[in-house]
């Protein structure tokens, strides 16, 4: 009885988001979004590296990378994406040293750059009290 009123509520949930199509546009393209432009990053910091490797197979690798690193749950994916991303770069043919660096690139990008905005806003926050 619990797992059915549980599988009911998300079944009305989903049909409540796509029963407006504006919401259920944000919903798939904020997602598609989020995955391609990580892509993109990844992309960019491996041209940048040297990364022997065509654009669109760093890409394809990369979602393959991180749908088998969600089999792994951790916060943000650090970790076990890292680690799968370097897998999948090295045995599709780059070197170590290339496919580490351009995953650690990737990672200062995408995880660790963003939170210097935040720590900026916090502080002024702070500063005024707010909390």
């Amino acid at each position: 009885p619990r797992c059915r009123r549980a599988a009911a509520a998300v079944l009305g949930d989903i049909r409540a988001v796509h029963a407006r199509p504006s919401r259920a546009a944000a919903l798939w393209g904020g997602s598609l979004a989020f995955a391609l432009l990580h892509a993109l990053v990844l992309v960019a910091v491996g041209q940048a590296v040297g990364l022997p490797l065509a654009p669109a197979r760093v890409a394809l690798l990369y979602l393959a990378a991180s749908s088998a690193a969600a089999l792994l749950p951790t916060p943000g994916g650090l970790g076990s994406l890292d680690a799968v991303l370097a897998f999948a770069l090295t045995a599709a043919g780059s070197p170590g040293a290339t496919a580490a660096s351009t995953v650690l690139g990737y990672r200062l990008l995408t995880a660790w750059l963003p939170l210097l905005p935040g720590l900026l806003v916090l502080g002024v926050l702070v500063r005024r009290r707010a909390l």
